[in-house]
């Protein structure tokens, strides 16, 4: 164990900052398309899914926040695991977060900074985009920030903190937008929610569609728990971090539901999923001609840039991470800290290698007919699995309640354990029900076996 201590610097303002600053990112922007997309243009589904989802991740952070409670100062998913499930459960879990978790989701969202600039510069040029630009581009800017994070880690942190401010801006103006057409009226009946459920085929199940909207809305919503990192620098973590949870996650639910709603009370179903990725600046067209359309835009590439930037934080301390677990075998001096830059250069090799490699795997999802054909979404296989390790961490509440370890109303956190398992197992069995979602869980277990190829037998 590492007994040093982190001196606690920041206050609840600073923790509520981080939940809503993790979560709001790109996912929300490029998603939405993809919500409709799996409930067949049915706008009311999306919003069920935007509800059920949200209310989801809510209860789930009220849960998380018994562990915040009992473990102030040693915070993260992994530390919870293995607090709760032992060493070999945490090795497992440190894995799936190098091997997979965050160098794919690092991958996907520089791939999606490629696709807006690449939108961009066709305002300006006769580019015609396609998915090998937006690789480029992606790979282009996977590069830049990872030398800019080596040589220059404390920008970085500036950097982060500044798109925090801005990504937040759209989605208020777009919320906005929404809940004064609504109070005014001034809606076409075909963008309502009422004739969304009258507009029902024969062959369609309004809860088979909300189930499909479960993957793309669960990636939107994906980041509140990583505020528990830095639980050993919070004041008064065991009070100030619980509240940062759910203050957090229910500011982040309201202004999703608030988007959602603002976005196809202007725009239909099927336009959003003609327009792709590109919905959110014809939207702006049309709300404030060609020059909101291009400061949207702005807005949104420097959004993704930063939440990219932050995985890629992530993604490159996540080896060293790794090597210093009990249960793994330790290669390629993962661990060691370069003396120059006091960063772990070789974990951060490795994690560039990684996301390059994922980065070529997700351009081949999205033009290879095998991929295309069936939609499939590498971006759903790690959500799968962070959910599945937070359904677990519910269920393990359980046997410390009956070691009375926590404090406070014992009734109340029980129900609430309850309510967050039965959300998470609704959002797992709709992702199961969906379109590939059995291919997705699948692949999490290939890659959990083969986590045993690096485990000390021992």
């Amino acid at each position: 164990m590492n007994d040093q201590k982190l001196e606690a610097k920041y206050g609840l303002f600073t923790a509520v900052s981080m939940v809503i600053g993790q979560v709001i990112g790109s996912g929300i922007f490029f998603k939405v398309d993809d919500v409709l997309l799996a409930t067949q243009g049915n706008i009311l589904a999306g919003l069920f899914g935007f509800i059920i989802v949200g209310f989801s991740v809510v209860f789930g952070a009220i849960s998380m926040a018994n562990y915040a409670q009992l473990l102030p100062k040693d915070g993260g998913i992994l530390n919870y695991v293995n607090y709760r499930f032992g060493t070999n459960a945490s090795y497992f879990v440190g894995w799936m977060y190098m091997s997979l978790f965050y160098p794919l989701l690092t991958a996907v969202l520089f791939t999606v900074s490629g696709i807006y600039i690449a939108h961009l510069t066709a305002e300006f040029t006769n580019l015609k985009p396609t998915p090998l630009h937006f690789a480029l581009i992606g790979f282009a800017n996977l590069l830049i920030f990872f030398v800019f994070n080596i040589l220059r880690p404390k920008s970085s942190g500036i950097f982060q903190q500044f798109t925090t401010v801005l990504k937040v801006m759209p989605l208020i103006f777009i919320a906005s937008v929404g809940i004064l057409s609504m109070v005014k009226g001034d809606v076409s009946e075909a963008n309502t929610f009422a004739s969304a459920a009258g507009n029902m085929t024969a062959d369609q199940s309004m809860i088979l569609l909300i189930a499909a909207s479960f993957i793309p809305i669960s990636f939107a919503f994906d980041g509140w728990y990583i505020a528990t990192q830095i639980s050993g620098e919070i004041k008064n973590s065991a009070k100030n971090l619980p509240k940062a949870l759910i203050i957090g996650t229910v500011t982040v639910m309201v202004i999703y539901i608030s988007y959602y709603t603002g976005i196809v009370s202007r725009m239909s179903g099927g336009e959003i999923m003609t327009l792709k990725d590109t919905y959110i600046t014809e939207f702006a067209r049309k709300m404030a001609s060609d020059t909101g359309a291009l400061l949207m835009q702005i807005f949104i590439i420097i959004s993704v840039l930063g939440t990219s930037n932050g995985l890629l934080l992530a993604t490159i301390r996540v080896p060293y991470q790794f090597s210093n677990l009990e249960k793994s075998k330790k290669f390629w001096n993962l661990n060691q800290i370069e003396p120059r830059t006091k960063m772990p250069l070789n974990s951060a090799i490795l994690g560039l290698v990684l996301i390059i490699f994922y980065l070529v795997i997700y351009y081949i999802s999205n033009t290879h007919p095998i991929f295309t054909s069936v939609n499939f979404d590498f971006s759903a296989i790690p959500i799968i699995f962070i959910y599945l390790v937070n359904t677990a961490l519910f269920i393990g509440l359980f046997s410390l309640f009956k070691s009375n370890v926590f404090s406070g109303n014992k009734s109340f956190k029980l129900l609430m354990a309850v309510i967050s398992i039965l959300g998470a197992a609704t959002v797992l069995f709709g992702t199961a029900t969906a379109p590939n979602g059995i291919t997705y869980f699948l692949v999490n277990i290939l890659f959990i076996a083969a986590g045993f190829a690096l485990k000390k037998k021992n």
